[in-house]
């Protein structure tokens, strides 16, 4: 690092001028040092580390190996030109150590948008789909000469290429999105092992294409139109050190933007879903966690025996940064725990462990530790500055935090990026947090001493494990003692250094069958669940290398262990380097286990040492377990015909019927004629109505009446058990009063008034056993043939009257009626929209706030006679979920944004909501929002408050239209106060806390 040289013989002018600048940028930057900070927990404080212009739009972060903060940011996240600049990974410096960057230093530019970053041995891994690059600085002044491409083609940069981790076992892991790429012969092509998860096929094209070379002034980024632009699924991936070797981990992501692992190699990370909520999971060898599954999709997957469960509660808002924090100084709650960001809400959140058996869950609801006291739309966020995005514990201790700017993408004005940016740290109030460069770290690490490298497998920098740990074993034979006598203390080290150091042993001479009897006899006699469970996959790591198949014994013997994490650490051990010879023993495994992670993955292996064949003949195995294995592996590969299937369907195992049906896509059922062999109805629970289209009732009886939720099945009196068996497709779900039975017998005056509180559509549903109409339904009713059906009057005759908006009478039962009858029913159906003939503006909307009303906004959004949002949105635990989630959205947008949104739906897209179009072969043309995605089909919801699936096997053409989903329709159905109170209504959706 340079030193600033002494400032000497500066004159009045210049002192004036250099203290107008200090003045200037003091004022500019700290005009509201409020709206600097997010509100942080009790015991914890936050400082600013650097903003703009230093940084702007900061997203990915990580520390360089001499401590200092490194930033991947620039103009081209989220719509960039195959022009518009790169981003840069700068450096930023803070000279005199008070905890506040004070320059910045360019290391190296030139990419597309940057989402991932990890150091190792000198060499800066950038993750910038469609691209992974290396970059290098070979000649010392800390800026990159050599520039290597080691992938491309690797999609777009929604979806894309996130969550880099150099990990124990020297690999590097990587998140993927399900973004797929161009695949264009013969130099735009992914890796195979990108390819497979995206389902796209490029026959005689290389596994691993060939890594290209630039330095810095030739330097070319592949160019993705960043639209949407779906593959299959996305998925963990690793790689050795040069990018070769490289393979899928996990897969049936949407968009896990990043991972992490905690100090005994237990991964967590987010995935994002934009209608289920967000995902917390923990990936292992062969999970699918149910996006592009074969033929069952679970976003959750918990009780769901295809996929791998979640980790955590869902959640609506956007995951992003995640970081395993374990520090001595901090306070206990915040010891061994991820913590993650959410975007969208604009929150940091603590996730405290536990286990449930091998299964990683939460302890608790995540504790939020960071927030800026609401969240964002996704265009624009206001309040604090405080927009989470990537996070890791930095050199001090300190979470360091990047924070997005206020608009969603780049704000250019007059050729430079206008965005805001933050970088702050928290850390405990009672921690100092301040940190000094070791001397060791201004040395070359080869001259490092063994203690000096093994003190940095206990550090919180991956950067420092990652290096000590490469040269540790690059050392080689003579490391092999000092790191087993570290070991061998047990009970005095860290999980961190415990796992960093086993593996870091494991990784040298992986031939030597002696030190691999060492971690395999640690797999019995290590007191240490960590250990044991490093010993094993490590055993099978050699074992794999070595191929002396007896080198398992112990893993085989541990599948019988106590722990099920030990179980589990052993199925995925024969998984990685079993054999065909070792199924009997998952056969067994089977047949008896009940963890429901151990029995996930002890399938998933069985797939992987034996083939379809014999798997089949295991469907008759007298072991429910094995043949409920068995089947999960086979319908995994579809590799069973319906034929095949609709044998097992009288399987004396309910689990494997039920996935039998499932997959059949219900009940295997035989053709019949005539009426329907079950003719009972199916009882139903009345609701109330979500939109009360009247107030004010009044009954002659002074009985209480109910306003409930028409259908079939429901009670229809508020005192009978007398069920409603039909009703039109026309009334089904209007809202009905539901009277007292007993009010029948009334036979003159009004028996029930009521207001109407929109103009509406009256029906009367009248026992037709009497021959005789009460006297005030025969004038001015208009009978319909349309009819309700119950289990007291078979038949009800509907009427119908059109009233304004007011007060109606209603008269008695018997009201010239000389028999007895059932008591008749009210329906009513609103009319909230008018006829118009001018288009409704943003401004004329907006100029009306002032006079919204939030009940009838609340009325126009949910009721399928107004403005129906909940075909899509779901609100008030109402509705589908096809759309962006609107929970709290009057926490992070304005009225602006929100009216612009309903009359300019296609002016801002929420990512993943812009329409895709599917041809099939029959010419057949689907447009909607993709809800979900197997290998099979794509579900599809359309409009109409419809869902269709589209098979995968007759699409022609598949393609994303730069529109939304939503229809541009409300300008023209709703008025300027309409659209002023549902506004109102969304603005008032706010968290308790």
């Amino acid at each position: 690092m340079q030193k600033r040289r002494p400032m000497r013989h500066l004159n009045t002018l210049n002192l004036r001028v250099i203290s107008f600048v200090q003045l200037f940028f003091c004022l500019s930057t700290h005009a509201n040092p409020a709206a600097d900070f997010p509100i942080v927990a009790e015991d914890l404080k936050v400082k600013l580390f650097a903003r703009e212009p230093l940084v702007r739009n900061p997203c990915a972060i990580t520390f360089d190996a001499k401590g200092r903060l490194c930033v991947g940011m620039g103009p081209q996240y989220r719509k960039p030109k195959p022009d518009t600049p790169g981003d840069s990974v700068w450096i930023l410096l803070d000279d005199n150590n008070d905890g506040e960057a004070d320059r910045r230093k360019r290391f190296a530019t030139g990419f597309n948008n940057i989402q991932g970053l990890a150091w190792k041995e000198g060499a800066l891994w950038v993750a910038n789909a469609p691209d992974l690059t290396v970059v290098r600085d070979t000649d010392g002044d800390e800026i990159a000469d050599e520039y290597l491409r080691i992938f491309t083609d690797l999609g777009n940069l929604e979806h894309g290429l996130h969550g880099l981790n150099w990990a124990p076992d020297g690999k590097l892991y990587m998140s993927k999105g399900n973004s797929k790429g161009l695949t264009i012969l013969p130099d735009r092509v992914a890796p195979r092992a990108f390819r497979e998860l995206w389902g796209v096929k490029a026959p005689n094209t290389p596994d691993f294409p060939k890594t290209k070379t630039f330095n810095a002034s030739n330097y070319e980024k592949n160019y993705h139109d960043p639209s949407d632009d779906w593959g299959l699924t996305g998925g963990i991936l690793r790689c050795d050190a040069d990018g070769k070797n490289l393979e899928i981990v996990s897969r049936g992501f949407r968009n896990p933007w990043d991972i992490c692992f905690d100090d005994t190699f237990i991964w967590f990370g987010t995935d994002n879903d934009q209608s289920q909520g967000d995902k917390l999971f923990s990936s292992f060898s062969g999970a699918h966690f149910g996006w592009g599954h074969a033929w069952s999709y679970d976003w959750k997957g918990d009780d769901h025996l295809p996929t791998a469960p979640s980790s955590g509660p869902l959640f609506e808002g956007s995951g992003t940064g995640v970081i395993h924090l374990n520090h001595s100084e901090w306070p206990q709650d915040y010891r061994n725990v991820f913590i993650y960001n959410d975007w969208l809400r604009r929150e940091t959140l603590v996730y405290s462990k536990k286990w449930d058996g091998a299964w990683l869950r939460a302890a608790d609801k995540p504790k939020v530790i960071a927030h800026a006291a609401g969240g964002r739309s996704m265009p624009k966020s206001t309040g604090k500055s405080f927009d989470p995005v990537d996070i890791e514990v930095g050199p001090d201790g300190a979470l360091w935090i990047s924070s997005w700017g206020r608009e969603y993408g780049a704000k250019i004005a007059n050729g430079k990026q206008q965005n805001e940016g933050r970088i702050y740290r928290i850390w405990p109030k009672d921690m100092k947090a301040s940190w000094l460069l070791e001397p060791k770290r201004t040395k070359p690490i080869k001259e490092w001493t063994v203690p000096q490298l093994m003190a940095d497998l206990r550090s919180s920098l991956p950067v420092w494990r990652a290096n000590a740990s490469e040269e540790l074993v690059n050392r080689g034979e003579k490391i092999i003692v000092p790191l087993k006598d570290a070991l061998s203390k047990e009970e005095q080290v860290s999980d961190r250094f415990a796992t960093w150091a086993s593996w870091t042993l494991g990784r040298i001479q992986q031939k030597n069958q002696n030190l691999t009897a060492y971690f395999s006899q640690a797999v019995f006699d290590s007191k240490s669940l960590n250990m044991r469970r490093q010993a094993t996959a490590i055993t099978s790591m050699r074992s794999a290398e070595s191929q002396e198949a007896t080198l398992l014994d112990n893993v085989r013997k541990a599948l019988k262990d106590s722990e099920p994490r030990i179980r589990h650490a052993s199925v995925l051990a024969l998984r990685e380097s079993g054999t065909s010879s070792d199924a009997d023993l998952l056969l067994e495994v089977l047949s008896q286990e009940k963890d429901r992670i151990v029995f996930y993955s002890a399938w998933g292996a069985l797939a992987q040492l034996t083939d379809a064949s014999h798997r089949k003949d295991l469907l008759k195995d007298e072991r429910a377990g094995v043949r409920l294995g068995a089947l999960l592996s086979l319908l995994e590969e579809d590799a069973l015909s319906d034929a095949e299937l609709k044998k097992l369907i009288h399987d004396t195992d309910t689990a494997v019927v039920n996935l039998v049906k499932r997959r059949l896509g219900g009940k295997d059922a035989f053709p019949h004629r005539g009426r329907p062999l079950d003719a009972t109805i199916t009882e139903q629970k009345a609701r109330a109505a979500i939109v009360n289209p009247i107030s004010d009732m009044r009954t002659a009886s002074g009985q209480t009446y109910q306003v409930m939720v028409l259908q079939e099945g429901i009670q229809m009196y508020i005192d009978r058990n007398y069920r409603v068996t039909s009703v039109p497709d026309l009334l089904k779900g209007e809202a009905f009063i539901r009277p007292a039975c007993e009010d029948a017998e009334l036979e003159n005056g009004v028996a029930i008034e009521f207001k109407l509180r929109y103009p509406a559509t009256v029906w009367i549903a009248d026992d037709a056993r009497p021959k005789q109409l009460p006297t005030w339904l025969r004038q001015g009713w208009q009978r319909t043939d349309l009819v309700i059906g119950s289990t007291d009057a078979e038949r009800m005759n509907l009427y119908r009257r059109d009233f304004p908006k007011g007060i109606v009478k209603l008269g008695a039962n018997r009201d010239g009626v000389n028999r007895g009858k059932g008591k008749y029913l009210v329906i009513i159906q609103p009319k909230l929209l008018a006829p118009k003939n001018k288009m409704t503006t943003v401004q004329s909307a907006l100029d009306l706030m002032k006079n919204a009303d939030l009940a009838r906004g609340r009325d126009l959004y949910l009721s399928r006679h107004g403005a129906n949002c909940v075909s899509c949105h779901q609100l008030e635990g109402i509705g589908n979920t096809f759309a962006p989630a609107l929970e709290n959205i009057g926490e992070r947008t304005t009225a602006e944004f929100l009216a612009r949104s309903i009359l300019e739906p296609s002016a801002t897209i929420t990512e993943g909501f812009t329409l895709q179009a599917f041809t099939q072969q029959d010419g057949r043309y689907v447009a909607g929002i993709v809800l979900e995605e197997t290998g099979r089909e794509v579900k599809v919801a359309v409009t109409g408050d419809l869902v269709t699936r589209v098979p995968k096997a007759q699409l022609t053409k598949r393609e994303t239209l730069n529109i939304s989903a939503m229809p541009a329709i409300f300008g023209s159905m709703l008025r300027p106060q309409q659209v002023a109170d549902v506004v109102a209504y969304l603005l008032q959706q706010k968290s308790e806390q």
